[in-house]
């Protein structure tokens, strides 16, 4: 840990992510800086929300209003975003989507998501599969869980190849399909959100729009460094640095169906059922959208961690689970 108080980036029960602790970089490293002689630079602070999740921003840059007026630029891009890949609200593009089966003249933001989530289900033979949805309702509805015939009926709904990406048009070959881009589209935010920060000259940033990216220094000189909390860890530090990278954990914590959490939101494509609740994977990758597929991908098949992150390339991933040895890959 490095001076000062650990700056809370996340509740304890995201959905994603259990929790994520900006340790090293953050604001404490001001008083470091002033022991040095050297005057602090100004940190302009964001937080709200974004896909259901809490977001927050934080910004180092020595002009002030630059710095705010990037951040209303920022958070008027969250916001168009959102109504792109939104579940919850009816008039996304997503929503329509699912609800019509097909989506004409679909945005360049859209397609570029589709296609990443096509090339992720690719990359781990299908286990990152965004056509679960129909599953996730099914556990959504049932509080003790799908009734067999109608979880059969659910994955006969499942599957990404059915997906029909076009610049014209995007749609579903089977009636009935819908995609969900939670596990993918905060990743594509955080993205979005560092690559604008940076174009306008801020390139000291630390963004936490569901997953996490961090880019240039901290107040204390170093790149950002964050702690993950995992449930099976209770015992040790996990923390990771994020030069110019970004990091992602999924647990089945972050949004249980039942009381036990035995049923939660990250699902199995192949049998529509929920690896154990405190199983947990983070991953540091280039880009939050990277980090973000793949730590739901490593969730389900933690077994093939290290064939996995070799196919990935440029990619490291803690996983761990109660009972079983700390698992570090890349």
């Amino acid at each position: 840990m490095t001076q000062g108080r650990a700056i809370v980036l996340s509740g304890p029960l995201r959905r994603r992510a259990l929790g994520i602790l900006a340790v090293g970089g953050g604001l404490g490293g001001s008083a470091a800086l002033q022991e040095r002689g050297r005057p602090p630079t100004p940190v302009q602070e964001w937080r709200g929300a974004a896909l259901g999740a809490e977001a927050h921003i934080l910004l180092l840059h020595p002009d002030p209003a630059k710095a705010r007026l990037a951040l209303g630029a920022v958070v008027a891009e969250i916001e168009r975003l959102e109504s792109e890949f939104s579940l919850f609200r009816a008039d996304s593009a997503l929503s329509r989507l699912n609800r019509d089966g097909c989506l004409p003249r679909p945005s360049l933001d859209m397609r570029q998501l589709v296609a990443e989530a096509l090339r992720l289900g690719d990359l781990t033979e299908g286990v990152f599969d965004v056509t679960v949805q129909p599953l996730w309702r099914l556990h959504a509805r049932y509080a003790d869980g799908p009734p067999p015939a109608k979880l059969a009926a659910g994955l006969a709904l499942v599957g990404y190849r059915h997906i029909d990406l076009g610049a014209a048009i995007l749609r579903f070959a089977r009636p009935g399909m819908a995609i969900t881009l939670n596990g993918i589209a905060q990743g594509y935010i955080t993205d979005r959100v560092t690559d604008m920060l940076r174009d306008a000259g801020l390139p000291d940033v630390l963004v936490d729009v569901g997953e996490l990216r961090g880019t240039g220094r901290g107040l204390d000189g170093h790149p950002w460094r964050v702690g993950l909390e995992h449930p099976a860890v209770r015992d040790r530090n996990l923390e990771v640095s994020l030069a110019d990278a970004a990091v992602a954990t999924s647990c089945g914590r972050g949004t249980p169906f039942s009381a036990d959490a035995c049923r939660h939101h990250i699902l199995d494509p192949c049998t529509g059922l929920c690896p154990p609740a405190d199983r947990a994977a983070s991953v540091t990758a280039p880009n939050a959208t990277l980090a973000d597929g793949l730590a739901t991908a490593l969730v389900l098949l933690p077994h093939q961690a290290t064939s996995l992150v070799r196919r990935a390339g440029a990619v490291d991933a803690i996983l761990s689970e109660p009972g079983l040895p700390l698992q570090r890959v890349g």
